[in-house]
């Protein structure tokens, strides 16, 4: 019975792929996955400013806490992370809308 659903199931993902909402689909995926890429790109980008100020004597700690430096790097990382998600996932809309 398994041998007869497979290919049924299989032919009716290769018509969907055709319509709109297939490939709606793939293009999130591909924007998913480009998002998950990036973000852990900007992790680690993240993680090696924040070890970078965490040698820092007591008098600059105090000064970066006042001012506010931790959220002005979460801002740019954020910022820059939205940006190329953005750019990633403009080009497959892009795509999708056009014909």
């Amino acid at each position: 019975m398994f041998a007869l659903f497979l290919p049924a199931l299989i032919g009716a993902l290769a018509a969907a792929m055709a319509t709109f909402i297939g490939r709606a689909l793939i293009a999130l995926g591909v924007g998913f996955v480009t998002y998950k890429g990036i973000d852990l790109g900007i992790a680690v980008l993240k993680d090696f400013a924040i070890s970078g100020v965490r040698g820092l004597p007591a008098d600059a700690l105090g000064l970066v806490g006042y001012l506010w430096l931790d959220k002005a790097l979460s801002v740019v990382f954020s910022a820059v992370a939205t940006s190329l998600a953005m750019r990633a996932l403009g080009g497959s809309v892009k795509k999708l809308v056009a014909k």
